[in-house]
């Protein structure tokens, strides 16, 4: 028993001196290219969480200038699974400054697929990424 306190409180001792101060997860963050255009995604939880999660989708053109015009929307979904309904839900993003939001509600933990879509100039472009929802 005496063991296991002395190694907690060595692995707490070195974080500390690491960090400074406490360690917190940032966000999870994820960079996809499609088109000529860069998404660079955030999700304020690593790892996204049962239940609210703020994702933010920053577009950029090839010369790095943000791309401020864009219809874009976020579509979630979890594989389907056997006696189970399809969770598959699409929401729209909102332009806040340099960057665009929306609030995905996780409804179960386990795996699940964000689908960004962005209608730029006319032009639908979408990008895929897994995450694991703890």
């Amino acid at each position: 028993m005496q063991n296991r306190f002395v190694f907690h409180f060595a692995v707490a001792f070195f974080l500390i001196l690491i960090c400074g101060e406490p360690c917190e997860a940032g966000d999870y963050r994820v960079r996809k290219n499609a088109d000529g255009l860069t998404f660079d995604i955030a999700i304020n939880r690593n790892p996204p969480v049962l239940g609210d999660n703020e994702i933010r989708i920053e577009i950029k053109d090839p010369q790095d200038n943000p791309v401020l015009d864009a219809e874009v929307l976020v579509n979630y979904y979890m594989p389907p699974m056997p006696k189970m309904a399809p969770m598959n839900y699409t929401i729209p993003a909102q332009l806040k400054g340099k960057e665009y939001s929306a609030t995905m509600n996780l409804i179960m933990t386990g795996p699940w697929n964000i689908v960004t879509r962005a209608r730029v100039q006319g032009k639908w472009l979408r990008v895929v990424f897994p995450i694991d929802v703890r």
